[in-house]
């Protein structure tokens, strides 16, 4: 088996093997497979399309055919440390698989940090076993869960949502009432996203509360105009206390999820989340969706109760892996003087520096001719781009030897 760059003959193939890795009861499917737009080839061969190109990607070859691939959602500025592995983004045969991932991995990850992007995050179904405990097995960890529930449907009583709606509206939880948002609500609902936040940057989710208010402004007048969308307030006293906002998956056949839920802190634990998830579930069912869902962190116990709790079966994880920058200068190219008489020193790293918005646009992907592929070279010259503007530790020596760090070693 050979790790190669993903290249423009590999592309049908690829399609190929992510539509078999997710088709129910299909020789190559996982356990816990299925359900998924992307079992269908067509489906599959547009999305492999999608991302062909946008960043780096090695295939795995084995006596001239590929037999796995991994790609990657590369950051989109210099700084931003994250990159993504979608789900659309990976693949491999059953035969091998734990080697086949994990060899991928090793070619895609020093791409990665060669540009500075040290948090990587893969998404996998939460049945697929074998993949799931390969990659814990190289260090990633679950961060965010998806789960599903069946829609309500009152003639099977374990599927009845558990707060119905009364017919003129109000949710049977005393002193709650549910409605569609207005335009005037607006406000109210940015603050309870904030709230949110908020929430998220308490232990032990720990997660920062970075909001952009503009961005998420304007997703709730997009989501008031688009008939497809659900945009749910719950209110106490006449006053908006909770929101939920649905629509359509994105990943899985014939369900709708949910994206935005929020319950502020006063009126927690009286059964506005509930009510919000019993008008979620009404509105799927009406909708002629067979099932809907929400994700959330896997830290936040309060998240996870309620959904859990509620019926939601995971079944998507995104796992993340959070890797030490100072690997970017403390590599295997730091010397040290190992003399019983040497005195001890500790190595400096470099000041970061923060590359203008013109030196930013210099490090990008390559184009290709008619369409873009991750070479090895290109991502070199990207690497090369990057460490010329001081964005990494490493500067490269002609011949390929590095150039001596520019701070103090040990030895030094």
């Amino acid at each position: 088996m050979r790790i190669v760059p993903l290249e423009d003959g590999f592309v049908e193939q690829a399609a190929a093997l992510l539509s078999r890795a997710h088709a129910p009861a299909a020789a190559g499917a996982e356990e816990g497979a299925g359900g998924w737009d992307i079992a269908d080839a067509e489906v599959a061969r547009r999305a492999v399309a999608g991302w062909w190109g946008t960043g780096p990607a090695v295939a795995a070859v084995r006596d001239g055919g590929l037999v796995g691939f991994m790609a990657a959602v590369a950051p989109a500025f210099p700084g931003e440390p994250t990159a993504r592995v979608r789900l659309t983004q990976h693949a491999s045969v059953v035969a091998d698989r734990r080697a086949i991932y994990r060899a991928l991995y090793e070619a895609l990850s020093g791409q990665l940090t060669a540009i500075g992007a040290f948090s990587h995050t893969v998404a996998v179904p939460a049945g697929a076993r074998d993949t799931v405990t390969c990659f814990f097995e190289l260090g990633f960890g679950v961060d965010q869960i998806r789960g599903f529930r069946p829609v309500p449907d009152a003639r099977t009583p374990e599927a009845r949502p558990p707060a119905p709606r009364t017919p003129d509206g109000a949710a049977a939880v005393p002193g709650v009432r549910l409605r569609p948002a207005r335009g005037a609500d607006v406000d109210r609902l940015l603050e309870l996203t904030v709230e949110l936040q908020h929430f998220h940057a308490l232990p032990p989710a720990l997660r920062p509360a970075l909001v952009d208010p503009r961005a998420i402004r304007d997703g709730f007048l997009a989501a008031l105009g688009d008939d497809r969308q659900l945009l749910l307030v719950a209110e106490r006293r006449g006053q908006p206390v909770g929101m939920m906002q649905a629509g359509p998956d994105s990943s899985h056949t014939d369900a709708a999820t949910i994206g935005i839920a929020v319950v502020t802190a006063s009126s927690r634990l009286a059964g506005v989340g509930s009510a919000l998830l019993s008008g979620v579930g009404e509105w799927a069912r009406e909708r002629g969706f067979r099932r809907y869902g929400a994700e959330w962190t896997s830290a936040n116990r309060v998240s996870d109760a309620f959904w859990r709790g509620r019926g939601m079966v995971p079944t998507q994880l995104k796992l993340t892996r959070l890797i030490d920058s100072r690997v970017a200068w403390a590599d295997a190219a730091m010397t040290y003087d190992t003399s019983p008489r040497a005195r001890p020193r500790r190595a400096r790293p470099r000041t970061a520096r923060t590359a203008s918005p013109a030196q930013a646009a210099k490090v990008t992907w390559p184009a290709r001719p008619g369409s873009s592929v991750w070479t090895g070279r290109a991502a070199g010259e990207a690497g090369a781009r990057a460490r010329a503007l001081g964005l990494t530790a490493r500067a490269a020596r002609p011949g390929g030897r590095r150039a001596p760090a520019p701070w103090p070693t040990a030895s030094s």
